[in-house]
């Protein structure tokens, strides 16, 4: 059984057929930011927190540099320090993300993604079911004004 964070924005509707809206963010190890933490970072679009590793990264190096000439200490400080990214991945995301205007909403126990995404909608009071309208909890004013995401492209629906 896994545990997922379900974050939705602070502000604006939630939108099911919309997959920024809500995010399922999977709890425990991460084994991606322990092989390739600064892709994993990068993949998330968490430019900060890259900086930061990349600032730790260095620190880490100098600290194993000054411990001696042998690689050991330096091994295992790196490999420390991977470890706790790995670990605290999940903090991390959800850091930025709140940081980012999303809030935490609920916590679903679940086998897999596809299960936890089931349960969330299928015991959310006032999730819609698919062909009716979406509820109206903004106002028109801010139904048209759509976040920019990504690479500073508007989203499909905000060109209307």
């Amino acid at each position: 059984m896994q545990i997922f964070s379900i974050l939705e924005p602070a502000r604006g509707p939630v939108r099911p057929d919309d997959p920024r809206s809500v995010i399922f963010l999977k709890e425990g190890f991460c084994w991606p930011a322990l092989f390739v933490p600064l892709l994993w970072m990068l993949y998330h679009r968490m430019w900060l927190v890259a900086g930061a590793y990349i600032g730790m990264s260095a620190l880490v190096a100098l600290l194993g540099q000054l411990l001696g000439t042998q690689e050991t200490p330096a091994a295992i400080i790196g490999l420390g320090f991977g470890l706790i990214i790995a670990f605290e991945a999940a903090g991390i995301r959800r850091w930025h993300l709140q940081r980012n205007g999303y809030r935490q909403v609920a916590s679903v126990a679940a086998k897999n993604l596809p299960l936890a995404e089931a349960r969330y909608f299928a015991e959310k009071p006032e999730a819609n079911t698919p062909g009716l309208p979406l509820r109206q909890s903004a106002s028109a004013a801010s139904e048209k004004q759509r976040a920019v995401t990504g690479w500073g492209f508007m989203a499909p629906d905000a060109q209307r």
